[in-house]
C-alpha cells in the first residue's frame, strides 16, 4: 500500500520550485525590457541633439559665408555672429544647445602667398534629464 501522507509533501516542495524559478524568469525578462528601453532612449536622444549640433554647424557656415558676398571677414564674423550666439535650432525638440563657438586653429598653406586662417566651429546640444540626458558634439573646421 502507498502512503499518501508521504506523497502530499512532494508536491509542495515541487511547486515552490516551480513558483520560485518562474519569479526568477520574470524578474529576468523585466530587467532585460527595462535596459533595452534605456538604451532605445538613450539612443533616440543621442540622435536628436547630434542633428540639433549638425543644424547649429549649418547655421554657422550661413553666418560666416553670406549669400552675395564674394570674400567675407571670416575671421571677424566668426568672433561677432558665431561665437556665443544661440541660433533657434532647438525650437519644438525639447532639447537646447549649450554652446556655440568659433575659434582660430591656425593657418593653411604657411608662408606663402595662398595662406588662408582655419577656423573651428563646434557646436554641443544636449537632450532629454536626469538619467537619461544625452550631449553631443560637432565641430568643423573652415578657412578663410
Amino acid at each position: 500500500m502507498f502512503h499518501k501522507k508521504n506523497q502530499q509533501g512532494n508536491v509542495l516542495i515541487i511547486v515552490l520550485f516551480v513558483i520560485i524559478v518562474m519569479g526568477y524568469l520574470a524578474a529576468s525578462l523585466m530587467r532585460v525590457n527595462w535596459s533595452n528601453q534605456s538604451t532605445l532612449t538613450r539612443e533616440f536622444l543621442g540622435t536628436k541633439a547630434w542633428f540639433i549640433a549638425q543644424s547649429a554647424n549649418e547655421w554657422a557656415l550661413t553666418q560666416l559665408y553670406p549669400l552675395n558676398t564674394p570674400k567675407p571677414d571670416v575671421a571677424e564674423l566668426c568672433l561677432s555672429q558665431v561665437s556665443g550666439a544661440t541660433p533657434n535650432v532647438t525650437q519644438g525638440t525639447g532639447c537646447q544647445l549649450k554652446a556655440m563657438t568659433c575659434s582660430t586653429i591656425g593657418t593653411f598653406n604657411p608662408g606663402t602667398s595662398e595662406a588662408e586662417s582655419l577656423f573651428k566651429v563646434q557646436a554641443t546640444a544636449i537632450c532629454g534629464s536626469g538619467v537619461a540626458q544625452v550631449q553631443r558634439q560637432q565641430e568643423i573646421w573652415v578657412r578663410e
